[in-house]
């Protein structure tokens, strides 16, 4: 990503405050990416229909989103960390000529996956208009590829123009989404809602195609060999998806508040508000330990590896790697300082928001519990993120499996039990897989110059 962290550096080396702002709206976007931008524009859409349509076709319109987006995570998952691990290699290897049809053959697979399973979910599990069941095909098509995108995007240097195709795609979603439900009807709007995420995906692909230029071929497949070479990746991307939705999945099923939507489309009103609303609280945090990593972190541990593989000596090297601990350093203690301050002001505030979202006690609860889980995974996340520039693919493995096992085996529990238990699931795993993950980071530092070179 040092196209990324490069945009943003000159950003924040203006020293102006519209600089600094840009730089922390670019590393919000980038960082936090469609899914946590989806729920807010969900938010958003629900604000704007509150006086123009039913709660019902809110509530299905919500519902259809939210399970196309799940299911374009779970499908795109185990190669997601693949992709970027393959792109990466490719750049470094100086063959970046690779990378466009490396990403047509990544979207070609990724097409035939969402569209079955798009098609299975929306075309024969659930009833309505033929344009109803084509919006929840193409959203999870579209949102899907939007993904597989998003992994190439590591390699552009012009990242303005990456947050204006998040911004166009979003606001004409949420503006085709509006017009529809008021006069075409919910139905129809879901599939004039997915045109916004085409938009999306369109702009993804320009950008792609004008910085990296067509070659003689226009497929690459090489990239299903790192399935086979770097298996751990594809675990630890599956697993930490698996948890982010796997208590949701359960909890739509079988909690007690359970309700169908349409056809195999449920919810579970409750936890469903509770767990979205605190996912929201994470942006802030992960936007300033991103925007640390890529300005301070990724330069100093290139000049490390530089300085090992140049022949320089020991304490030209010791002192790269103490930049190296000072820039984690540095991040972790923004991420706390600014996540911690989040999580506690919205723990204050939590009946307020309640009573403003009209909400009741139980949800206020669940949201309670939630917050802690959401501090503890953007945590668990971003030492996620500095064990792959380690990388330490083991370790994120296994931080990740046992957050998507934990996640659903004691949230389970949680449904057998009651209410009150509620939420409880998330935090333990993700409190379990925070401490994997420190023990890893803390190892491998401790070990840098071995570990760097002997993955």
């Amino acid at each position: 990503m040092d196209g990324i962290g490069f945009e943003m550096r000159k950003l924040l080396q203006a020293r102006t405050y519209s600089g600094t702002a840009r730089a922390y709206l670019h590393s919000a976007l980038f960082s936090c990416g469609p899914w946590i931008i989806s729920i807010i524009s969900i938010a958003v859409l629900n604000l704007m229909l509150r006086d123009e349509i039913s709660q019902d076709d809110r509530t299905l319109f919500s519902s259809v989103v939210t399970h196309a987006y799940a299911i374009a995570l779970l499908i795109t998952g185990g190669s997601q960390l693949i992709l970027t691990r393959h792109s990466a290699d490719l750049v470094f290897g100086e063959s970046r000529a690779q990378l466009l049809p490396t990403c047509i053959s990544a979207m070609t697979m990724v097409t035939l996956l969402s569209l079955i399973v798009g098609f299975v979910v929306f075309g024969l599990f659930c009833e309505g208009s033929i344009a109803f069941k084509l919006g929840g095909i193409s959203l999870t098509v579209f949102v899907s590829l939007i993904f597989v995108g998003a992994n190439f995007l590591g390699t552009l240097q012009k990242y303005s123009g990456v947050v204006g195709g998040y911004a166009l795609g979003y606001v004409v979603s949420c503006a085709a989404g509006w017009w529809a439900a008021v006069f075409l009807g919910i139905e129809t709007a879901v599939l004039f809602f997915s045109l916004g995420h085409f938009v999306l995906l369109m702009t993804i692909l320009y950008i792609l195609t004008r910085e990296l230029g067509f070659t003689d071929s226009l497929s690459d497949w090489s990239f299903l060999r790192c399935f086979t070479k770097f298996p751990e990746l594809a675990i630890c991307g599956f697993f930490y998806n698996f948890g982010v939705w796997g208590d949701k999945i359960l909890f739509w099923w079988l909690a007690h508040d359970s309700q169908q939507i349409n056809g195999i489309l449920r919810s579970a009103p409750n936890y469903d508000m509770a767990i979205y609303l605190s996912l929201l609280s994470i942006v802030p945090g992960f936007s300033v330990f991103f925007l640390a990593l890529e300005t301070r972190f990724s330069p100093n541990l290139k000049n490390f590896s530089e300085a090992i593989t140049g022949g320089a000596s020991l304490a030209v090297i010791d002192e790269c790697k103490a930049k190296i601990v000072a820039a984690l350093q540095g991040g972790f203690n923004k991420l706390f300082a600014v996540q911690g301050f989040t999580t506690a002001m919205l723990l204050i505030m939590s009946e307020p928001i309640g009573r403003l979202l009209s909400i009741g006690a139980l949800q206020v609860g669940i949201f309670q519990v939630t917050l802690i889980g959401a501090f503890l995974l953007i945590v668990f996340l971003s030492m996620l993120t500095v064990l792959f520039y380690f990388d330490d693919r083991k370790g994120a493995m296994w931080s990740a499996i046992v957050f998507g096992l934990g996640n659903v085996l004691l949230s389970y529990y949680s449904l057998l039990e009651s209410e009150a238990w509620y939420g409880l699931g998330f935090v333990v795993s993700a409190a379990a897989a925070v401490a994997i993950s420190s023990f890893r980071l803390n190892k491998r530092v401790k070990n840098l110059e071995y570990n760097l070179f002997h993955s």
